[in-house]
Parts: C-alpha cells; sequence; structure tokens
C-alpha cells in the first residue's frame, strides 16, 4: 500500500505558532501550550477510529467513484455502482456537492462525523472545480463540467482532490477541537469569547496549517487510485481500508508535531 515516509513536512506556520497568536494576551504561555497539546491529542483520539464511520467512508467513496467516473466506460460505472455511489447527470459543482452531502446525510453513523465529513467533500469539491476552471463559476454546462472531472481520473488528479478532503477534514477538526479545549482553558466567558474571535480570524492559517499536514496521505493515494481505478469489484472494504492507512499518517503526523520542542 506505499507505507512510505517523506519526512519532515514544510509548514508556513507552526500549530503552536497559531495557538500563540490566537492566545495571547488571553492565557499564559503554560495554558497556550496544554490547548495546543489538548486539541492535537483530541484529533488524534479520534482519527484513530473514524474511518470506520459510515458516513466517512461514504464521503470519500464518492470522490473515488467521481474520480474514477472521468474515465467513463463500463468499468468506471461497474465501480460505481459496486461503491453504492450514485453521481447525478448534472456535473456542475452544485449538483454534485448536493449528492455528496445527500448521500452521507442518508448513510453517517455519527451526526458529528457526518457533518464534519459532508462539509469536507463539499469542500474539497467545490476547491477542485475552481481550480481548474480559468473563470470560477460553480453554474457551468454539463458537458463542461465533465472534461473538467476526466482531469482527476488519473492518479495525479485523485491525489489531489483527496488531499483536499483530508486538509478540509482536518481544518474543521483542529476548529472544532480547539474551540472545545478552549472552553477548557478559559477562565470566563468574556475571556472565551475573545479567544473564539481570534479562532475566527485566523481560519486562514489554520487551512494552510492542514494543507500542509494533509501532505502526508499524498504518498501513496495515487498508487491505491492506479491500482484500483480498473477493478471492476472495488468494495466499501477497499474504501475502508485506504482511509485506515490515511488518517494512520495523519494521526502520526500529529503525533511527530506534538512532540517537536
Amino acid at each position: 500500500m506505499g507505507h512510505q515516509r517523506i519526512g519532515t513536512l514544510p509548514r508556513s506556520v507552526p500549530w503552536r505558532s497559531i495557538v500563540q497568536d490566537l492566545s495571547t494576551p488571553v492565557l499564559s504561555d503554560k495554558a497556550v501550550e496544554e490547548l495546543a497539546q489538548q486539541t492535537l491529542s483530541l484529533v488524534r483520539s479520534r482519527f484513530r477510529r473514524i474511518e470506520a464511520d459510515s458516513g466517512v467512508r461514504t464521503a470519500f467513496a464518492f470522490l473515488v467513484a467521481l474520480s474514477i467516473s472521468g474515465k467513463g466506460g463500463d468499468v468506471a460505472q461497474a465501480i460505481t455502482r459496486s461503491l453504492g455511489v450514485a453521481l447525478p447527470a448534472d456535473r456542475s459543482a452544485l449538483a454534485i456537492v448536493r449528492a455528496a452531502r445527500d448521500l452521507v446525510s442518508a448513510r453517517a453513523d455519527s451526526l458529528e462525523y457526518g457533518e464534519i465529513a459532508k462539509s469536507a467533500v463539499g469542500d474539497a469539491i467545490a476547491a477542485w472545480h475552481t481550480r481548474e476552471r480559468t473563470q470560477p463559476d460553480l453554474f457551468v454546462s454539463s458537458q463542461e463540467s465533465s472534461a473538467l472531472w476526466s482531469r482527476a481520473s488519473t492518479g495525479a488528479g485523485f491525489c489531489e482532490l483527496s488531499r483536499l478532503f483530508f486538509a478540509r477534514f482536518t481544518e474543521r477538526y483542529l476548529n472544532y477541537f480547539l474551540e472545545r479545549a478552549a472552553s477548557d482553558q478559559t477562565r470566563s466567558i468574556a475571556e472565551r469569547d475573545r479567544l473564539m474571535s481570534r479562532l475566527h480570524s485566523h481560519i486562514d492559517r489554520i487551512s494552510q496549517h492542514a494543507f500542509e499536514t494533509a501532505r502526508i496521505t499524498q504518498s501513496f493515494a495515487a498508487g491505491w487510485f492506479n491500482r484500483h481505478a480498473n477493478v471492476p469489484g472495488l468494495t466499501d472494504a477497499d474504501v475502508h481500508g485506504f482511509l485506515a492507512i490515511a488518517f494512520g499518517k495523519l494521526r502520526d503526523e500529529l503525533l511527530r508535531e506534538s512532540q517537536v520542542p
């Protein structure tokens, strides 16, 4: 499956630095350290079992089917059926996002995981669509949208699309657990409100941090896709296996980060 280590990941902003900027002068240095560690610990603990959630697997299976559908042909249709994913005939970004969200809602085991999975898959689809168009526009012809999604049907294309998904997923979890940890660290409602206000103003920095962290999943995503994209019997179990490794790599990277002085 390609358990390849790519070394220390370069980042524009370390996690501790982000938390420090969010907290000063609301929290003490010790509280800042505890907040950063607690947030990473909460995310890591959830990543140990998150691939077992049906909503998360469904969201990623939808992206797999969407990428493979760009190849066209009977095999692509067979894979889509085997994954239990119904792709809309209308390939505009809005129609695809709506179909993905509806499918995840119908299958999610956990409301929490389901909401984050729906947001992550929607964000990934919209970001890919915008990036692949010269003039960003969610309202385009079906033929033009189909051609756009064909560029996601290669190993390299899937690699980028999956990275967008894991980045958005990680970003939303970092924000979710940072807010939860902040509630434990702040001493008053006013102090917490100031910290939350800063958090919302630093969303872009947290997003960039998550995107850099998600690079860890690229070491095997393209190879996995190339091996499975022409196998009509691709199943939910195959997707589950991929996610177990992907979230495991993310968890290990977050653990490595928490140990960096």
